[in-house]
């Protein structure tokens, strides 16, 4: 079971999942920065590219949405792009990926409304359920719900009331109904969106694998009530942010560094690059009590375990190296692979192991739907030519004003702040300031971390500034 803790307060709202005792994922939320992803816009073709068998859709984002052949409803084995679709031509199609670097979204025409209970797949003919329902009846009961095809019916349904599963059927039919319906000349054009952040999150996180709700938003409370029952849910009215009070936020701070420590004295090291990622494992301070061998088994799957927690994590995505200390048993290479993929069950994103390569290397694939933990927390270090990196200006505006909300009911009238301007154009631009109960005045730094250097009266404040 999992344990959510929400940090709702102020603008960017964070959402921590933990399994059995230990931080497994993190959500973002900044408003400046809207996910897209399962949003659905009419848009225009405005490039067709036969030698890539892809084209380029307007959906009206800074980049064009990238379509690939096999992601056309009308795809058919042999048929170029050409043939399928023409520039000019208005197209319906859903974000299946985020905008990453220089490149534009991912876009399909295979629309899917994914529901609490059901996905709705309009374009298919048949339906399916989880294989996590085992109840033979329940899974006639649901297959002959969605007889006339269209829906996957997810594992909350072995719990749920027939009534509310039909009743989503329908709200989401009647959805894509009006969708395609909708003659909104207007090109590009959103035509469905998302949702809202928890409609998101538990799209991913069944709600029905969550034991407990700790969040420090009053008004949450009663959106969650409606999800589940008071017992698991729980206000947080402490001083002190709930991600500092319950510890998520130094374990977020370590899911930022290259090295992780195992319990057993090894450790892990992960590089990040733009094209993939590289994960070493080394034995560190652990020498084991048994045979050279029987060291680095365990090692190994020790650091197959904690593997699988960090790729959710950071939500580290595309093409991942891992350079297992060297196992000359084949049996033990395919027990850590095995042990791998179990762990890797609990993700929700897609996820693909590979075999080991004859340098002793196994390659692994995870869909990247989104930027990963660090590339939204941390930007290029400009000290040392981007070798490195550091906390964004965008993250610390954040965290400044998560500090500064816990001043509330205090007496203190204004607060002096060294940042970077970056820093301070977020704050100017945004509102932050809006929420606080103390006035905020600046004073320029070159660091990429602000430092709070006084607090008390306006005139205080004011004559610290001159």
């Amino acid at each position: 079971m999992r344990k959510l803790y929400m940090n709702l307060l102020g603008e960017e709202k964070r959402i921590a999942v933990e399994e059995d005792g230990k931080l497994a994922e993190l959500f973002l939320h900044r408003p400046n920065k809207e996910e897209i992803v399962g949003n659905i816009y009419r848009g225009r073709v405005v490039n067709v590219l036969p030698g890539m068998q892809a084209a380029f859709v307007d959906i009206g984002m800074e980049k064009h949405a990238y379509l690939r052949r096999e992601d056309l409803l009308s795809f058919t084995e042999g048929a170029s792009i050409s043939q399928l679709v023409h520039q000019g031509q208005q197209i319906i199609v859903q974000v299946v990926k985020e905008a990453m670097d220089t490149k534009g979204p991912k876009v399909t025409t295979k629309i899917e409304f994914p529901g609490k209970y059901v996905v709705y797949i309009p374009s298919d003919s048949y339906s399916a359920v989880s294989k996590k329902i085992r109840n033979e009846g329940k899974r006639n009961e649901l297959l002959q719900l969605g007889k006339q095809g269209g829906f996957v019916f997810r594992s909350a349904c072995e719990t749920a009331p027939i009534a509310h599963v039909q009743a989503e059927m329908e709200e989401l039919r009647r959805t894509a109904e009006e969708l395609q319906e909708s003659s909104q000349e207007k090109v590009p054009f959103l035509l469905y969106s998302s949702q809202s952040l928890f409609a998101r999150l538990f799209r991913e996180i069944p709600t029905e694998t969550v034991s407990h709700i700790i969040v420090d938003d009053r008004l949450s409370v009663r959106e969650l009530a409606e999800r589940f029952s008071k017992e698991h849910v729980t206000l947080y009215t402490g001083k002190e942010n709930i991600f500092h009070s319950y510890g998520v936020e130094h374990e977020i701070e370590k899911a930022l560094k290259k090295i992780v420590w195992l319990e057993n004295g090894s450790y892990l090291l992960i590089e990040q690059t733009e094209t993939m990622t590289v994960i070493d494992v080394n034995t560190g301070k652990f020498t084991g009590k048994q045979t050279l061998q029987d060291t680095v088994r365990k090692t190994n799957e020790a650091a197959a375990i904690e593997i699988a927690r960090q790729l959710r994590l950071r939500d580290i995505g595309g093409m991942i190296l891992i350079d297992f200390i060297n196992m000359k048993n084949d049996h033990d290479k395919e027990t850590v692979r095995n042990l791998l993929i179990s762990a890797l069950k609990r993700d929700h994103t897609p996820t693909r192991v590979f075999g080991f390569t004859a340098l002793g290397i196994l390659e692994v694939t995870r869909k990247r739907k989104r930027k990963s933990l660090r590339d939204m927390l941390e930007s290029s270090c400009g000290s040392c030519n981007g070798r490195g990196f550091v906390s964004s200006s965008e993250t610390e505006a954040y965290h400044l004003q998560r500090e500064l909300l816990a001043y509330k009911g205090t007496d203190y009238e204004a607060v002096l702040v060294e940042c970077s301007p970056e820093v301070q154009a977020i704050f100017r631009d945004s509102r932050l300031q809006e929420a606080l109960t103390v006035e905020v005045y600046f004073i320029d730094s070159t660091s990429s971390v602000y430092h709070i250097r006084h607090m008390g009266t306006r005139q205080e404040i004011m004559q610290r500034r001159l």
